[in-house]
């Protein structure tokens, strides 16, 4: 047994999500499962009353005619509502369908036309837009959220109270039944639905639960969408499994995130790369702000902590725990990242703090954990080794080792709902699912994540680029916001030239020029964004080395988890330059 396997936790068992409200109620009955803020300050509720409103919401289902196999559609915030939805449509034998609530209305539409969604749970906010819509054939009902509901919707109050008038027996889910269609974001054309059964979600909750000492007084901040499968499975599912409780963040302000951890005591949140790196860019404007001294005194107690960690000495939780209560860290134990790759210098950074920070790695289709860096033995350069029953291998590697990464197990999904083709393209007949993204496997089986196989580069000499490599020694620039590294085909027709799109931070660009008394031109700004480029090269080999740039005036589009939308960008944006 390697170190991995030794350090692990016995789970409460896989059972069906439809189980997990009566199995945690029965465990956790009196404690608080989440809290939302309002004007008034935080508001409970506890397991037993979140069990409640599941089953009304489940009996009312069952009495509108929905059984096994229907799809419900729930699109909205995070909020306990929509937690109690998605398992009331578990409970009542039904298949939810999470929508994305940044979706533009003729996304959300294709999501519920293409399910063949009957019923849909919304805020009001989004039910407008709905409304107004051509009318869905399948859609039956509308159920609203919130007090002012829109025209022909149902009060959510009045599904709670109708359902518990009506109470009958919840049907039997098998572990092999579809639980939820999740669509991803989809390169060209509209996204694809991911079925994802029983089995697959309820084994990564509790193959993930095995990795982090997880109690009843740990509390959860809960920051990304909840339609999101990271968030879902990791920041919503998770701790209703392990006991936990779950704050609702009232905004993404940084004050508020800070407020929400201290008021609330969290010990744990999940978030993207770019959350956790705004955090770490804070923090030491912070300290930046309070004068050199400070600022002297900071990186003396960093280069200890340091040098105790090379000699095995974790000194960071006591020599910093006054600024992590400064900074409304005080009680936080776990930072986990996921949705793209983390800066290594950040993860680096709250470790030596005294915070956890562990990067994982999954997609939508492996619902969605598969490695996971474990509290224990942390790997910053890395995505951790497989979860528990879960394989990973290399295919078609090159000279060092890199090539697709392959994975398998309990997790990966049923395949993609209405496209038996485009299944059979990625899932073999074995269980292995083509992930699309390039790797190589470290010691331990920890996992190194390299980039896209589509996105790769090939240079003219042959050599194989990744972009995300060039794009995390360039955003570390002062003066580059965001970047883009793309290919441009050569003249020659074989290989490509090494190009970026270049978003500059305009603020530090503005402070730059300000202290030399000048405005700058946009003459000016490309020498200044040039030279960040020439500098940030420094690091890297000559073959890697970008011919041109073009400098962009907008941040690049994101999905809802802040991962550029590569697809609507092309090597033909920079041929002007």
């Amino acid at each position: 047994m390697n170190t991995y396997q030794s350090n692990l936790r016995p789970d409460r068992g896989v059972f069906p999500l439809s189980e997990l409200a009566e199995k945690s109620a029965a465990d956790f009955g009196s404690r608080p499962i989440m809290r939302t803020w309002s004007k008034e300050g935080y508001h409970e509720i506890t397991y037993n009353e979140f069990h409640e409103k599941v089953n009304c919401i489940a009996w009312w289902l069952i009495n509108q005619g929905i059984g096994k196999g229907d799809r419900v559609a729930v699109l909205g915030e995070n909020r306990p509502e929509w937690a109690a939805t998605y398992l009331g449509i578990q409970t009542s034998g039904a298949v939810v369908v999470p929508v994305d609530s940044m979706m533009p209305t003729a996304g959300i539409r294709h999501i519920l036309s293409d399910s063949d969604a009957r019923i849909l749970i919304a805020s009001s906010k989004f039910l407008k837009d709905v409304s107004e819509m051509e009318k869905i054939p399948t859609m039956e009902k509308m159920v609203c959220f919130d007090d002012e509901c829109v025209e022909d919707s149902i009060p959510f109050d009045m599904v709670l109270q109708i359902g518990k008038e009506n109470q009958t027996v919840f049907p039997k889910r098998d572990m092999d039944e579809m639980a939820a269609i999740l669509y991803t974001s989809g390169t060209t054309g509209h996204s694809k639905g991911v079925m994802l059964s029983q089995q697959n979600i309820m084994s990564n909750v509790a193959s993930t639960s095995r990795i982090y000492p997880l109690e009843t007084d740990d509390t959860f901040l809960s920051v990304l969408p909840v339609h999101h499968s990271f968030e879902c499975t990791a920041g919503f599912l998770l701790p209703v499994y392990c006991g936990c409780s779950i704050t609702y963040a009232h905004s993404l302000k940084s004050n508020d995130l800070v407020a929400d951890i201290k008021n609330t005591n969290v010990t744990m949140m999940v978030g993207v790369p770019l959350l956790f790196e705004k955090m770490h860019a804070g923090i030491l404007r912070g300290i930046k702000k309070k004068g050199k001294r400070t600022q002297g005194l900071f990186n003396t107690m960093y280069s200890v902590v340091g040098a105790g960690d090379k000699v095995g000495m974790s000194l960071g939780e006591k020599i910093f725990k006054g600024l992590r209560e400064k900074a409304g860290f005080g009680t936080v134990k776990f930072f986990v990242s996921g949705g793209g790759p983390l800066d290594p210098s950040t993860a680096l950074f709250f470790n030596r703090l005294g915070i956890r920070l562990m990067q994982g790695y999954g997609l939508t289709e492996t619902s969605p954990v598969t490695h996971v860096n474990p509290p224990w033995k942390v790997s910053h350069a890395t995505v951790g080794p497989p979860l528990p029953e879960v394989e990973c291998k290399i295919v078609d590697a090159n000279e060092i080792g890199v090539g697709e990464i392959y994975v398998k197990g309990p997790n990966i999904f049923m395949g993609y709902y209405k496209n038996e083709e485009v299944t059979k393209e990625v899932l073999d007949d074995e269980g292995w699912l083509s992930t699309g993204d390039l790797g190589i496997i470290r010691d331990e089986e920890y996992l190194q994540i390299m980039g896209r196989v589509k996105n790769m580069l090939v240079t003219g000499g042959g050599k194989n680029i990744y972009p995300e490599e060039i794009e995390h020694h360039l955003n570390r620039r002062l003066y580059i916001a965001e970047s883009l590294v793309l290919g441009i085909k050569r003249e020659s027709g074989y290989g490509e030239e090494v190009a970026a799109l270049i978003f500059p931070d305009y603020e530090q660009v503005d402070i730059y020029f300000e202290k030399q008394g000048k405005k700058a031109s946009p003459e000016d700004v490309y020498k200044l964004i040039k030279n960040e480029i020439s500098e940030a090269q420094k690091e890297l080999e000559d073959y890697k080395r970008i011919t041109r740039f073009r400098i962009v005036e907008e941040e690049f589009q994101k999905t809802s988890t802040r991962k550029v939308k590569r697809f609507l960008y092309s090597g033909d944006m920079l041929k002007v330059e």
